[in-house]
């Protein structure tokens, strides 16, 4: 399961690189149209911003399994060793619980919307929606296999520089 979670890590960094890089061209060549020839272009605004759907969900996945995503730990500070490590794991319950409830209403709601059209480019909708399902899937393997102890080489180098800051 690790290998898999991998490859899928090193796939979504390529997309998200990709995607960032096509959509800031894209963008720049809409603004160029836009202000300097005075032509503008229809279709550009549809595709950065369908692009920038799947960035977001495939980025939020690799976020998640590099533990990069923002939490509020002032509380979880105070408590004991022993609470916090309930408090966390009741919170990848939660989180689990929460990309399934994604997973299964994204899934419905894509397919139920199969059949629409994007009205700038006549892309069917199925493309920009599937990224909801296919990215909170995602950061459910990140949530499963963090609380297998997936990536705890950074969480407590995390932990050890937050102690160095401490202490100065």
């Amino acid at each position: 399961m690790d290998r898999l979670l991998r490859s899928l890590d090193r796939f979504a960094t390529i997309c998200v690189i990709s995607l960032m890089g096509i959509m800031s061209v894209i963008t720049f060549v809409a603004v160029f149209f836009r202000f300097v020839i005075h032509s503008p272009l229809t279709w550009t605004e549809e595709v950065a911003r369908y692009m920038m759907v799947w960035v977001t969900f495939m980025g939020a996945g690799l976020a998640m399994g590099r533990g990069r995503h923002i939490g509020v730990t002032m509380v979880l500070d105070l408590l004991p060793r022993r609470l916090r490590i309930i408090a966390d794991t009741l919170a990848r319950y939660i989180m689990a619980a929460f990309f399934c409830a994604m997973i299964y209403y994204g899934a419905k709601f894509t397919l139920s919307l199969r059949m629409q059209i994007s009205p700038a480019i006549g892309l069917p909708m199925i493309f920009p929606y599937i990224a909801v399902p296919i990215g909170c899937f995602y950061m459910l393997l990140q949530v499963l296999l963090l609380g297998r102890g997936r990536n705890d080489g950074e969480a407590s180098r995390a932990a050890d520089l937050n102690t160095e800051c401490e202490d100065q």
